[in-house]
């Protein structure tokens, strides 16, 4: 009897999280209400889209930008005007198929094995998923990875939940 292999902790979070985002339910909550349910949503899809915004200026048009993981594409529109070109990747089919620019390229693709040769993107920009990763060796695995396929930038941002924002909450009460 053959000992099969421990595919690791890495292995099994990119199946949960396969999981999760291929479910219909949620991927057309994500598509259609995710961002504008409540006031909280709104303000936040609002701030971050600012912010993207005052990042990408500065750095001007680029020949090629990868958005991963894209979801359903909530920035697409936003990076397109900053790229030639605007490759937009997934673990979740789900969410590929709702992407809001689907005119773009698409890979289904891991952040953890991105399917590209060394600096085949100007920019990498990764949004709202490092906090699903709670190893920090899975974080750092990640953000090498960005590191490699892009040959100048990589924009990712992290979610900490020990922040100032949901200690703040969690003292009133608030649910996040």
């Amino acid at each position: 009897m053959s000992a099969q292999a421990d595919p690791g902790p890495e292995r099994e979070r990119q199946q949960q999280l396969r999981e999760q985002y291929e479910a219909t339910e949620h991927a057309d909550h994500y598509a259609e209400r995710r961002w504008t349910e409540t006031g909280h949503a709104r303000r936040t899809d609002s701030w971050e889209r600012r912010t993207v915004a005052e990042l990408l200026i500065p750095l001007g048009v680029h020949r090629r930008l990868l958005d991963l993981p894209c979801g359903h594409g909530r920035f697409g529109p936003q990076l397109e005007q900053y790229t030639e070109q605007l490759i937009q990747g997934d673990l979740a089919a789900a969410m590929l198929a709702r992407r809001q620019v689907a005119e773009t390229w698409a890979v289904q693709a891991s952040l953890l094995e991105i399917p590209y040769v060394d600096d085949a993107v100007d920019l990498a920009f990764c949004f709202r998923v490092l906090h699903h990763f709670p190893e920090p060796e899975l974080r750092a695995r990640a953000i090498a990875e960005l590191g490699r396929v892009s040959r100048r930038w990589v924009l990712t941002t992290y979610y900490d939940a020990q922040s100032f924002p949901v200690w703040r909450d969690r003292v009133r009460g608030r649910a996040r």
